[in-house]
């Protein structure tokens, strides 16, 4: 018996001794909300190796989002984030399905030079979030010579988000690959998912359902395989559960080489962009969203991501104020400076339950992308509302929510915003999806 067969028998022998009989398996074997049995122990995952993914011992980019309406407010912003160390601005304009009821007004160029006036764009990375009006502001930035772009387009997000696909997405996606600057040009984005409570295996279908139909549609313009797959990026929503982030991030990859592969392509990193959950963040006493935000930050990183928006602190309270833009860049400089997170290669490789909450994952997410594909793709299957009858019907039940749900404080303490949240109940029209906050029933309570 090895060394390691040894510990695990000594281990479990002194758990039959707490149990006092009762079934070791059945008393600590949990399910996940796709159904993946997950065993108390496993050992050491062998002839395993790191995901390729993001260079190694290189951090990944710290990203704040620039979302306050006003151009040259959102630059002094801006320039505050970068002397704080920020690598990359997203740039949310109120199109956006993730503008959150702000987003930066950039309609002209005026605007625009107002909002990168002395920002270093060679020095930067941007991402865009602009929706529907992402062509627009894409021409915008072309007049202004700069570094790497993503343009964050997601035709598939919309239609998610507000029930309608943008009029001729197909000629725009066609004109902004012909314009690409060194980034991704499409987006396959799970957040709007996330958000409106899919299980990590189905937001993982969605996904990578986007991320194929965005690659037929590619090349069907013209472009081959080999250069429309580098048009694609990805973004996850990364919450507080670390080892079922690490394993969604990690799944990523593994199912998106399945499909590169099925392509006769060979397989090559893929770019993840990932952003704290706003499922996960609450209004009642929002410093416990520092702690949720910290968790799924480091998750995020040890998963692999390229690069990482943390959302700050008091975002479901309102506009965030720059103390806490400054608590969100902070969170990842302590991980990567500090905790050196980013130096180890996937070091959730060889680990036997990561790699098997992995596999799962990675199992889970292709059979639900066959489910899609039987429905003649994401679109067919979100105009039909099969996607949202899948969500409805996996949907975990919602956990504890500290300081929303448990520990709840006698009196809430003030909170510094820049503009107050006024967030929408109202139930959307088919087919877009009902997008909340899990804490927001228990802020509603009396």
């Amino acid at each position: 018996m090895s060394e390691l067969d040894a510990g695990e028998a000594r281990w479990r022998d002194a758990v039959a001794g707490v149990l006092k009989g009762a079934s070791l398996e059945d008393t600590l074997t949990t399910f996940t909300p796709d159904g993946m049995r997950l065993q108390p122990v496993y050992p050491r995952r062998t002839g395993t190796g790191p995901i390729p993914g993001r260079a190694p011992a290189t951090p990944w980019t710290i990203v704040q989002r620039i979302d306050h309406p006003q151009a040259s407010d959102a630059n002094v912003l801006a320039l505050e984030d970068l002397e704080g160390g920020a690598g990359g601005l997203a740039l949310v304009t109120g199109h956006s399905p993730y503008s959150r009821g702000f987003g930066v007004s950039v309609p002209l160029a005026g605007d625009l030079d107002r909002l990168l006036d002395k920002i270093e764009r060679k020095a930067i990375v941007l991402r865009l979030e602009a929706g529907a009006h992402t062509l627009d502001l894409a021409r915008l930035l072309g007049e202004i010579p700069g570094g790497t772009v993503h343009y964050g387009y997601d035709p598939v997000g919309q239609l998610a988000a507000t029930g309608a696909l943008p009029p001729a997405w197909p000629s725009t996606v066609s004109v902004l690959a012909g314009h690409r600057q060194n980034g991704t040009v499409v987006s396959a984005d799970g957040r709007v998912f996330n958000e409106a409570g899919a299980t990590p295996g189905l937001e993982l279908a969605c996904v990578l359902a986007a991320g194929l139909a965005y690659l037929r549609m590619l090349e069907a313009t013209g472009l081959r395989l080999e250069e429309a797959r580098h048009c694609i990026g990805f973004t996850l929503a990364a919450d507080q559960n670390v080892f079922a982030t690490i394993a969604k991030f990690r799944a990523l990859r593994l199912a998106w080489r399945q499909i590169e592969e099925a392509c006769d392509l060979a397989p090559a990193p893929i770019h993840i962009h990932a952003e704290t959950a706003w499922r996960m963040m609450s209004r009642l006493d929002p410093a416990t969203n520092i702690l949720r935000n910290g968790l799924a930050t480091a998750a995020a990183g040890l998963g692999g991501a390229d690069s990482i928006a943390t959302l700050p602190f008091t975002s479901a309270n309102g506009l965030p104020d720059a103390h806490a833009r400054r608590i969100a860049r902070n969170c990842q400089h302590v991980l990567i400076s500090e905790a050196n997170l980013h130096r180890i290669s996937d070091p959730a490789a060889g680990s036997g339950g990561l790699e098997a909450m992995t596999d799962g994952l990675c199992e889970a997410a292709w059979a639900q992308l066959q489910a899609i594909e039987r429905e003649h793709g994401i679109v067919k299957a979100l105009q039909s509302g099969w996607i949202q009858a899948e969500i409805d019907r996996l949907r975990p039940s919602i956990g504890t929510i500290i300081g929303a749900n448990k520990y709840r404080l006698a009196e809430e303490l003030p909170v510094s915003v820049l503009r107050p949240l006024v967030e929408s109940t109202v139930q959307p029209s088919a087919p877009a999806l009902l997008r909340r906050r899990d804490p927001l029933e228990f802020e509603t309570a009396p």
